[in-house]
């Protein structure tokens, strides 16, 4: 339980610190914030009402500790755009960036952890040389390049799935919201896959020449047989893998959702900051730096599940 109590404790100690970066960094951008919101044209007067109305007038302390603390409580404030509540505006963008981010990681996890053991087995076959080329393939290309060429032949000409957008009425339509969906989420898992199909390889040929596996040969095995019992050992691996780059990720959902025309969270992060809104963005930020934390924290604890040995 300690190793727990130390991970939770560094991962609160790391979004604290995180929220003092996002807070320093959009305030030293330059530029006034009331002015960027009203225009130059604006009166003194209108200024410092927008000033008083957000906190701007308050000192820089006073100002992070207040959204701080009203974050903790759940309050992540309002736009200084639309005057919407932040807090909504994040849950509604996180229909599409939620599912998008967690089912590609999903899918690129269980083929990146079965591929890798294939490779490993045929390494030398011209089936295992093929996938190995064309993993490396798959690191070079961008993503928006894979999306266009998935809309081109699936949306195009097959006129099988729709080029992008989301339904109106979001999940209230499920068989819509699913079928847009279905390209994003291929995008996104096979850019994961081309990365973490390397650590699983490499992983599975530790396993070949351990002696784990040669005792397992000696027993009767056969070396499909004796490679399947290393899932646990290559899973941790790409399990640790997909949670370090779920900043990464992130970035890779944002133009994913570009290229789709999907209503997510990497969009609407990208547009305001375009529109300069800093309460809103700071705000973003925070969720998303709590997302990056939260899953990091729960691949931990299912690697202790996989290896107790780490709990030691």
């Amino acid at each position: 339980m300690s190793g727990v109590r130390r991970r939770m404790v560094t991962a609160l100690a790391g979004i604290l610190l995180s929220t003092v970066f996002v807070f320093a960094v959009l305030r030293v951008l330059p530029g006034d914030i009331a002015t960027a919101r009203l225009g130059i044209d604006a009166t003194p007067e209108a200024l410092a009402q927008l000033r008083t109305e957000y906190g701007l007038d308050r000192s820089l302390p006073e100002q992070y500790f207040t959204w701080l603390f009203d974050a903790m409580r759940g309050d992540l404030g309002t736009s200084l755009v639309d005057g919407r509540p932040v807090r909504g505006e994040i849950v509604a963008r996180l229909d599409v960036t939620l599912p998008l981010t967690m089912v590609s990681s999903l899918i690129a996890v269980i083929v990146s952890t079965w591929l890798g053991r294939r490779i490993a087995l045929r390494r030398k076959s011209v089936s295992g040389l093929v996938a190995t080329a064309l993993s490396q393939l798959g690191l070079a290309i961008p993503t928006f390049v894979v999306g266009v060429c998935l809309i081109a032949v699936f949306a195009v000409q097959w006129q099988l799935l729709p080029a992008g957008g989301f339904p109106v009425r979001g999940w209230r339509e499920p068989t819509a919201a699913l079928r847009s969906l279905v390209l994003p989420v291929v995008t996104l898992a096979l850019t994961q896959c081309a990365m973490l199909v390397r650590f699983a390889r490499s992983q599975s040929l530790d396993f070949l020449a351990s002696d784990a596996f040669r005792t397992a040969r000696a027993a009767g095995r056969t070396t499909d047989q004796a490679i399947d019992t290393a899932r646990r050992l290559v899973l941790s691996p790409v399990l640790t893998i997909t949670a370090l780059q779920v900043s990464a990720l992130l970035t890779t959902a944002v133009v994913v959702e570009s290229v789709f025309a999907l209503p997510g969270l990497g969009s609407m992060l990208v547009r305001d900051i375009a529109n300069r809104d800093v309460l809103k963005v700071q705000s973003t930020l925070l969720a998303v730096v709590f997302g990056v934390f939260l899953v990091r924290l729960i691949v931990d604890f299912v690697n202790d599940r996989l290896d107790p040995r780490r709990l030691k």
